[in-house]
């Protein structure tokens, strides 16, 4: 597949806030965890309703994958995954709300050792103890912004932001304007109803939402001058919460949106169906960061796939 390339036509600053990393070093690495979105549910998907003009953007100065699927259809076990790059019960967190091990190795430990300062905010769902794991952990309450005034400027910074959204319970009013009910798509699992068409009109407008806080936290990326040296990934935990979705091994249960992203580095507004598993994850970040891999490790870096290099697929 031929595949364009753009070229980043952008200062090393902006605002005159900081400079981004030095070139040559390992990139940044922002890591956008959104909870239970089934794929198709965003704009560069196809979806014909839904608005997510900043995913969508990122789509466009990136790639989108047609095929990732998650290692479990249930959150921690999911995430669990994520960070282990191996199967939930390989790792005794297979079950709901486990808490990760603490003799687990996650790919947070080789990153630490690579220099990197690790963040993260809301939710990462492995349990208190693995929370002091980061060198930086904020809760819900917390800006965005004060991680990047805070973050040592001599280190590149793994990323992590655990959006809730679209996660239940659902309440009206998470948007204005609201997603127009009569216009939703219908899954054809689902009876198409008043009250049918509701619920997924809020899943809508609680992807809407968060689609506004990744605008909010791209924008900081740019604000402080450090787009061109951080590589963005976005994905869901597992599919949308719903009959035959979340917690089924059908499509709408597993199959997640997957979109990366790296200014003048990764090709613009390709496209690709390779399948990936969340599994491939940890040994992604590991290679994008010149990391030692995983002591054991299930899945494999896509890294050479985003770069154009040598990939052998599943």
């Amino acid at each position: 597949m031929e595949i364009s390339r753009r070229t980043f036509l952008g200062s090393g600053t902006a605002l005159g806030l900081e400079s981004a990393q030095p070139a040559g070093g390992p990139p940044n690495i922002l890591f956008l965890l959104s909870d239970d979105p089934s794929h198709p549910a965003l704009g560069c998907y196809g979806d014909p309703l839904i608005r997510t003009p900043h995913l969508d953007g990122l789509a466009r100065s990136g790639v989108r994958f047609e095929h990732c699927y998650v290692a479990s259809p249930q959150c921690s076990p999911s995430r669990s995954a994520i960070l282990t790059g191996c199967a939930p019960h390989t790792t005794l967190t297979s079950r709901l709300h486990t808490p990760m091990p603490p003799w687990q190795q996650t790919f947070l430990e080789p990153l630490r050792e690579r220099g990197y300062f690790l963040g993260a905010y809301r939710k990462v769902h492995q349990g208190a103890e693995f929370d002091k794991r980061w060198d930086s952990f904020r809760g819900a309450g917390s800006p965005f912004s004060e991680f990047f005034e805070a973050r040592p400027k001599d280190r590149p910074f793994f990323l992590h932001i655990g959006f809730t959204d679209p996660h239940r319970p659902y309440y009206p009013g998470a948007v204005d304007p609201l997603h127009d009910r009569s216009r939703i798509p219908v899954p054809p699992f689902l009876p198409d109803t008043p009250d049918v068409r509701e619920d997924l009109g809020m899943y809508y407008d609680f992807i809407a939402r968060m689609d506004g806080e990744c605008g909010t936290i791209l924008d900081l990326l740019r604000r402080h001058g450090l787009e061109r040296n951080t590589v963005v990934l976005f994905t869901g935990d597992n599919g949308m919460p719903f009959p035959r979705a979340k917690g089924t091994c059908y499509d709408p249960g597993i199959r997640v949106p997957l979109l990366a992203s790296w200014p003048g580095m990764l090709p613009e507004g390709a496209v690709r169906r390779e399948l990936i598993s969340h599994m491939d994850l940890a040994a992604t970040f590991c290679d994008a960061a010149g990391a030692k891999p995983l002591a054991r490790q299930q899945g494999q870096s896509f890294w050479p796939l985003l770069r154009g290099g040598s990939y052998n697929p599943r």
